[in-house]
């Protein structure tokens, strides 16, 4: 495929649902009465809700009470082990303690399919979305199984990327990315470094100052309660051809592969085509669904499943994100031996 003739990135492809009966992703449920607290439900249902996720890979609870962040945190908290505090790609909200504001982007432009912190040495197993203002247009969170794809993928290009793993770059450039104080959540070189050796990243300092780090991963991984294999990662996200066809020229021509925002390659350095994430892209939007929005809406990802994607939107949008019980991708890489 060449990727010059496909159009700009966009979700319009991606198949509307409407959840309910019969639709298999997102799981609907919901209470007998509209209005009920969650937190209390929860604590008759949670297991029904657990069972729905490992089998479905997510779960939209509708018709709930839950008024505000405050109550999504509770529900979030009745939902996952332990939640993350301190999740570095995400704007923690000054009033919570575990609820992030969803990535902020531009609203005309789409956020492709990628699993949470699947870039970084340790991501979460669970990550909760929560609809707090429902006064746009567009603005769908599309979702995909990615244990689908991986089975719908060309089996000598997910060989390929098995074999290989991925080796993911990014450099923390003021004004593009979230600052490297704020995802590694200290002010201390000295200790950004302790993090980044304990956890095998690779990192050099900039002679502005910047940080760019390097962290290798896996690009499919078994599913450590289903035994599934899950193309797990995010490489549409990261990968340089993924963006507008200008920006991603552009950048190309003054920035070396290594000197990207963010980029990802093979494990071993080498480039991964064009045409091989084209494919991807194509195969991923083919299996996605996209549901709209209702106010008060929690969805809730097994997020080494299913990935999750931003459509543009107009309006005012929230949307308020949690995660939890984090993994290590050492502990999924033993998983698979």
């Amino acid at each position: 495929m060449n990727v010059s003739s496909l159009p700009e990135w966009t979700l319009s492809p991606v198949n509307h649902v409407a959840p309910g009966p019969g639709v298999s992703l997102p799981y609907l449920v919901q209470p007998e009465r509209d209005g009920g607290d969650l937190v209390d439900w929860l604590a008759l249902h949670r297991a029904s809700v657990d069972s729905a996720l490992v089998e479905h890979g997510a779960v939209l609870l509708r018709g709930f009470r839950v008024p505000d962040e405050a109550a999504f945190q509770r529900a979030a908290g009745a939902l996952c082990g332990a939640l993350e505090p301190r999740y570095g790609d995400l704007v923690k909200r000054r009033s919570a303690e575990f609820v992030y504001d969803a990535t902020v982007y531009p609203k005309d432009r789409a956020i492709l399919f990628h699993h949470e912190g699947a870039h970084t040495p340790r991501l979460p197993s669970r990550q909760l979305f929560f609809c707090g203002r429902a006064d746009f247009t567009g603005g769908e969170t599309p979702i995909v199984d990615s244990r689908k794809v991986y089975r719908a993928l060309d089996p000598d290009l997910v060989r390929l990327f098995e074999r290989k793993g991925l080796l993911y770059v990014r450099n923390f450039i003021r004004g593009v990315d979230v600052r490297w104080q704020d995802f590694f959540r200290t002010e201390d070189r000295a200790a950004v470094e302790q993090q980044c050796r304990e956890q095998g990243v690779e990192w050099k300092w900039k002679k502005d100052g910047t940080l760019g780090i390097a962290t290798r991963a896996p690009a499919a991984i078994r599913h450590p309660s289903t035994g599934e294999r899950s193309f797990c990662n995010q490489v549409l996200l990261h990968h340089v051809s993924c963006l507008d066809a200008r920006t991603a020229s552009a950048l190309r021509a003054v920035l070396a592969p290594g000197d990207l925002p963010r980029n990802v390659c093979f494990g071993d350095g080498s480039p991964i085509p064009d045409e091989m994430i084209a494919e991807v892209l194509k195969v991923t939007v083919k299996t996605a669904v996209r549901f709209t929005w209702r106010l008060g809406d929690i969805a809730l990802l097994d997020n080494l499943a299913v990935a999750h994607a931003r459509s543009p939107f107009e309006g005012d949008r929230q949307i308020l994100v949690a995660v939890g019980d984090v993994v290590s991708q050492e502990s999924l890489l033993r998983a698979q031996a």
